[in-house]
Parts: C-alpha cells; structure tokens; sequence
C-alpha cells in the first residue's frame, strides 16, 4: 500500500534518566558532567604530582594547556564514536578503531598542549620569573622536542584510549538502562493495553451487535450461518484472551486475530464490507505487538466502512521494507472530512503509546488521506524484528 499523502508523526524525545532525587537529566547532560568531571579529577592528579618538582605556578600552567587540550580533543573523538556506534560493530571492533584513533590523536594532544603551555609560560614569565622553580620548569619545558617522544606517545596513547573505552562502555551500559526502562514502560503500558483492548473487544456494544445478529439469523431459521458466527465470535474470543499477555506476537498469529474479527464483521454485514488482507512471506514470522491491528481495523470498518448505505473496502498491508516493517490499514470512506475525530481516538494514542514504549524513535504510527482516493490511511514503520530459536 502506498503511503498516505499527509503524514503527522511524533516528535522524537531525547533519552532521559531519573535520579533517585527525582530529577530528569538527559543523555547528554550525563555525558558532559562525566567527561569534565573525568578530566577535572585527572588533572588534579597531575597537578599534584607536579607541584613539588615544579610550583604551583608552573603545575597550574602546565595542568590547565594539559586540561584544555585533552578535553577538547576527546570532545572531537567523541563526535566520531558517535557516527561509528550507529553502525551494530562487535566490541573488538570498537578497540581497533579506538586504537587506531588515539594512536593518531596522541601527537596532536603533545603538539597542541606543548604550543599552548610554551604561551603561557611566555606570557607569565614577566611576573614570575624571579621564582627559581618557576625558571627551572620554563627550561625543562623548553628543551622538550616539538614531535612527541615514544614514552610520552604511549602515555597519551593509554590516556585517550581509557577514555575511549569509558566512553564506549559506559554508552553501552546507558543503552541496556534505557532498554530496561524501556521494557519495563512497555510491560507497564500493556497491562494498560490489555485493560483497553478488553474495553475494545468485549464492549456490550459489541457483543450486542454480534448477540444480535446472531438472534436474527436464528429468527430467519439459518441455523448454519448461526452457528458459524457463534464459533467464529467464541474463537476471537479465546485468542484475544489468550494472547493479552504477550507483548509482542507473530505476524501470522496477528493475521489469524484479524482475521477472526472480520469473519464476524462479514457475518453481521453482509456484502457491504469489503476486505483485503495481504502480508509478505517474509513478514509472517516478523514480530509485532499484540493487538496493535485490531482497533486500526476497527475504527476503518467504524468510520470508514459502516457510515455509507454501501458499504466500502479495508485493505490491510504487511510488507518488509530494508530493515523495517511497513503496515498500512486504509478504507474508501469519508475520511478527516466526515470524521476527523479518528485521528485522535483511543486507538491510535494507545497504539502510539506502545510503539513508542517497544521500539522508542525507531518506530513511527503516521495518519492522513489515502494516496489514491479518498478515504483514511494509518501506516505504521517498525523495525523489523524476528523470533530467536530457542
């Protein structure tokens, strides 16, 4: 199925941790406070160390070109690690290209902290030169050769690479964190989801209607047709309760619950529903999220089908696109014209909601006017995701 013309999707939210305090930082609040606070505690060390062989004058000065050099050049590698993470590597990987980065980064952290600790001893030796080991420093340092030497190579080296492998280690940890709350909200989201989808299936008005066309069939004596709405009606039923605990299932299992529901949409309407359902071979063993079809189906057969003495068309899409799973659920019906209030109702917030708790920014439920006609569309792309043998 094509895409709808007008597409509305929701924004993207950044990544946030709650704190026991009950304040939200972002993921990239954590990271700053974790980059300087490394650097600031790091460089307190070395000013230390170098205190008493240098003063606190010449320490200070060397620390701070240290500081700021070393900083500013791992907010520069942290740029780069950013796009290497968004391509799935293994853990070896990530040491290679580390590696080979901080290799390359070690003599531009020497040269840069060199050049700037050469100004400000330039700068600061008109007001401290009469300090002995003030003078002394300023010496030492001026005898240090401008291209890196090895002993200070792998010193860099060591330092840059341990702050590659913190940065890589503690995203990863952050990640399964996220993923955590991120299942968690999913687990909680369903229970949600499950008090709906009963609202939404088990509903008097439902039944009623079901309960009754099935009296009218027993009415009019055609105790076939009865008989089949009722196995039909008791075996959506039972799938439906069945599967209320699963957050996600297979495409073919979903397939089969729609399926079921429009069996007993035929039953009660006759020739007036007009139903279309095709999904990919590659999709079928796709996992999806329980349930997420069914009010989609619902409100097109409530909105888009049943408003017109006619009748109309639903079709159902399922197709695999790259890495995603495209699903589309349209209807030659009014549309936004007549009923505008679909695009808002229960079903579609709840849906988001649960794509949004499964898959975060991954996922997107997008609404509008079918690409060809009028009529309603509602696409939802997904990642997509298949069932690890066990």
């Amino acid at each position: 199925m094509p895409l709808p013309e007008r597409e509305r999707s929701q924004p993207k939210t950044a990544t946030r941790f709650l704190l026991a305090s009950g304040r939200e930082l972002s993921k990239s609040t954590v990271f700053y406070l974790l980059h300087f606070g490394g650097w600031i505690v790091l460089s307190g060390v070395s000013f230390a160390a170098d205190l008493t062989m240098k003063g606190a004058y010449a320490a200070a000065l060397e620390t701070l070109a240290w500081l700021i050099c070393g900083s500013t050049l791992t907010l520069g590698l942290r740029r780069v690690y950013r796009g290497v993470r968004f391509t799935p590597r293994s853990y070896v990987s990530y040491a290679v290209i580390g590696l080979l980065f901080c290799t390359a980064g070690a003599p531009v952290f020497y040269i840069a902290a060199k050049a700037l600790t050469r100004v400000g001893y330039i700068l600061a030796s008109h007001f401290s030169y009469h300090l002995p080991l003030f003078v002394a420093a300023d010496r030492a340092d001026a005898q240090l050769p401008w291209w890196i030497p090895l002993d200070f190579w792998l010193s860099y080296v060591t330092i840059l690479f341990a702050w590659s492998a913190l940065y890589f280690g503690i995203n990863a940890m952050l990640d399964l964190e996220t993923e955590r709350a991120n299942v968690a909200r999913a687990l909680k989201l369903a229970d949600t989801a499950r008090l709906r989808a009963l609202q939404s299936n088990l509903n008097p008005h439902f039944l009623f209607n079901a309960l009754n066309g099935i009296a009218t069939l027993i009415r009019e004596k055609d105790a076939a047709a009865a008989s089949a709405m009722v196995d039909a009606l008791s075996s959506f039923l039972r799938s439906t309760l069945q599967r209320l605990d699963t957050p996600e299932i297979q495409v073919s299992e979903e397939l089969e619950l729609i399926n079921q529901y429009l069996r007993i949409q035929h039953y009660r309407f006759g020739d007036r529903l007009r139903a279309t359902v095709d999904a990919g071979p590659d999709t079928l063993e796709a996992l999806i999220p329980t349930l997420i079809l069914q009010p989609l189906v619902e409100n097109a057969v409530r909105y888009g089908v049943l408003p017109r003495e006619e009748g109309g068309c639903l079709w159902v899409s399922i197709r695999k696109d790259t890495e995603n799973l495209v699903i589309s659920v349209e209807d030659d019906g009014p549309g936004l014209k007549l009923s505008p209030q679909i695009s808002v109702g229960l079903g579609l917030g709840n849906s988001r909601d649960r794509l949004s708790a499964l898959y975060g920014s991954a996922a997107q439920l997008t609404t509008g006017r079918r690409a060809q006609g009028e009529g309603f569309a509602v696409v939802i792309r997904m990642p997509l995701r298949r069932v690890l043998p066990t």
